[in-house]
């Protein structure tokens, strides 16, 4: 009788131990009380499984919210009506071509006969000119030919004057050398025919520039 008391005590003990989550070892006194003279002290070890340790789920995080792209209208279609599903082209309204002109090309007239021609006297040869030549007659726009390639050269300009008058009318600048070529074009048609002085005037980086070289010309229209 006594030992099955003592077997049924155990099996509680133990199965009471196996919901405790600590210790690993339990020590449990057990008083067993018997007819006299004398009760008994048991002491039990009992050993249990450690638990297994918490691992906590990871944080949840949401999607972020899905944003549709617009719809696409390429360039030239207008968006069609609600439930038509088909876009209009927009057609560009038909203009008049613009009516091109050709470019004015450099007409350089004299009255001279080539026995006749007479180069201007230029003191520089390389600031001279070769057309127009002494007493040329000019209609328009006129080549002017020559050399402007003096040393430390920096920029050279055109240059006219009335018969009779002391200041100088400036015509055009340009900033790159020549040598025996086309310096640039000289349009006279909007001068008053009669007799001019045309020059050429080399400068260079100082600011100092040779003689210039002059030519007596005729504007007619």
């Amino acid at each position: 009788m006594k030992k099955a008391t003592l077997l049924l005590i155990l099996m509680v003990l133990l199965t009471a131990c196996q919901f405790r989550p600590t210790p690993e070892i339990v020590e449990v006194t057990v008083l067993v009380t018997q007819p006299p003279p004398k009760p008994v002290e048991v002491t039990v070890l009992v050993t249990q499984p450690p638990l297994p340790t918490y691992t906590p789920y990871p944080t949840y995080t949401p999607y972020p919210t899905y944003t549709p792209y617009p719809s696409y209208t390429p360039p030239g279609l207008t968006p069609s009506p609600a439930g038509t599903g088909t876009p209009t082209l927009a057609l560009p309204t038909p203009t008049t071509p613009l009516k091109q002109t050709p470019e004015q090309t450099p007409v350089v007239t004299s009255t001279l006969t080539p026995g006749s021609v007479v180069l201007p006297n230029c003191p520089n040869p390389q600031a001279r000119l070769t057309y127009p030549t002494v007493n040329a007659v000019l209609k328009g726009a006129v080549e002017i030919r020559g050399s402007a390639c003096i040393d430390f050269f920096d920029y050279y300009k055109f240059e006219f004057r009335y018969e009779g008058a002391t200041e100088w009318a400036f015509v055009e600048r340009f900033e790159h050398t020549v040598e025996d070529g086309v310096l640039g074009v000289w349009d006279t048609s909007a001068l008053p025919a009669g007799a001019y002085t045309f020059r050429l005037v080399v400068v260079d980086k100082t600011g100092n520039y040779p003689e210039p070289c002059e030519v007596e010309v005729t504007i007619e229209h």
